[in-house]
């Protein structure tokens, strides 16, 4: 039982050891979730145009709730892609 503490403790306690995840922009550093969050709104965007292109928009009759999952997808997505 204690090997199993004491390497769970040990191994909690390396995973913290990677850099920040921010990124300098102009000299200022962003939080990458924030990067993720505006590259989201983006695509969440797009796929609006589509939506309303294809003419979809009667089939998806929650569109609030269509439109923050899609734009929880693409941000989440995008978070693991890069900095993950």
């Amino acid at each position: 039982m204690w090997k199993s503490f004491v390497t769970s403790l040990f191994v909690t306690t390396i995973s913290g050891c990677s850099g920040p995840p921010t990124f300098n922009i102009l000299g200022s550093y962003f939080p990458s979730w924030l990067a993720c969050f505006g590259i989201a709104i983006g695509l969440t965007f797009l796929a609006h145009l589509l939506i309303t292109a294809k003419k979809l928009a009667d089939q998806l009759w929650p569109l609030s709730i269509v439109y923050t999952a899609l734009l929880c997808f693409f941000s989440c997505t995008l978070w693991m892609v890069f900095f993950e």
